[in-house]
């Protein structure tokens, strides 16, 4: 059996129309041509899709289901159709989005607040289980725009240089750390380091900034939320290493210091991927994204 969506669209619209004739004129077919297609389908199906009854078109217990349908079938066709427009003019409703290794998305009411003055029907959605693998994501296409600290070579992702940030040490205040003015690697010796956690081969602290020499600290722990770091240093149970803009809602805190580290070693430059060309819309995202995170870098 071999239904076509033709073939649906022909008895939605005959029901609707309410004859043969009128329906052939919506369609923008002869009579007999339609004629012809129905029974064309009542073949393929080898049921009646119509009683004619005192010269009334009554659906069978088989067109009836044909019918019922179509109604399902016709109205998610137009809304494929509307968002196949939507994403090919570049107005798409719905941009999904997620940051590497960061849980953090303090930065985010104040993009959407002003992105949505302007763009009210569009809809930011943040991804969070996608943090851990941000590439993968994209590349199954579950996310939109995915924000990173490196790129990667796949020639079907394409990165744009977002916002330059300077990672920094964060301590609690009775951390005998916590009176310098910077802090050196060797500084360590005798902390508990605590990262995200996220494998070794994604830890940007661990590549970057140790340079895998995990020797530099007395322990390593990992953690998997922002807020839960952040209260392990504040209960001085160890030191954490971050981005400067994702410290920002804990500037004032004054349980903590946030220190820079020595020869600016943490500077590093945050990407924003996509699969595709960067929409209209999405551009108009991403500008009010830059806005925030520069002015947090400053």
């Amino acid at each position: 059996m071999d239904i076509s969506i033709q073939h649906l669209k022909l008895v939605n619209v005959v029901v609707k129309e309410g004859s043969i004739t009128k329906a052939a004129e919506k369609l923008c077919l002869s009579q007999p041509a339609l004629s012809h297609q129905l029974k064309t389908l009542e073949e393929k199906i080898d049921l009646k899709v119509f009683n004619r009854i005192h010269k009334k078109l009554v659906l069978t217990e088989a067109g009836n289901l044909l019918f019922q349908t179509s109604e399902k079938l016709l109205t998610s066709m137009h809304k494929l159709d509307r968002q196949l427009q939507e994403i090919r003019g570049g107005t798409k409703k719905t941009i999904r989005l997620s940051t590497e290794c960061y849980t953090t998305y303090h930065w985010l009411p104040g993009v959407v607040n002003d992105f949505k003055k302007e763009h009210s029907e569009v809809r930011i959605q943040i991804v969070i289980e996608a943090t851990k693998s941000p590439i993968q994501y994209l590349l199954d296409g579950l996310i939109d725009l995915a924000i990173l600290s490196k790129t990667v070579n796949d020639p079907s992702i394409q990165f744009e240089q977002l916002v330059q940030d300077e990672m920094v040490a964060i301590v609690s205040k009775d951390n005998p750390l916590a009176v310098q003015k910077e802090i050196d690697l060797k500084d360590l010796g005798s902390e508990n380091l605590i990262l995200y956690d996220v494998s070794d081969d994604k830890n940007y602290v661990l590549n970057n900034i140790l340079k895998k020499n995990t020797e530099l600290v007395h322990s390593i722990q990992k953690v998997q939320l922002t807020e839960a770091i952040i209260q392990l240093v504040r209960a001085n149970l160890g030191i954490s290493i971050m981005a400067k803009w994702a410290l920002e809602p804990i500037t004032n805190d004054e349980g903590l210091q946030i220190i820079p580290l020595r020869g600016n070693i943490g500077n590093r430059t945050w990407y924003i991927a996509s699969l595709n060309k960067i929409s209209s819309i999405e551009r108009l995202f991403i500008n009010k994204v830059k806005n925030i995170f520069n002015l947090s870098a400053q």
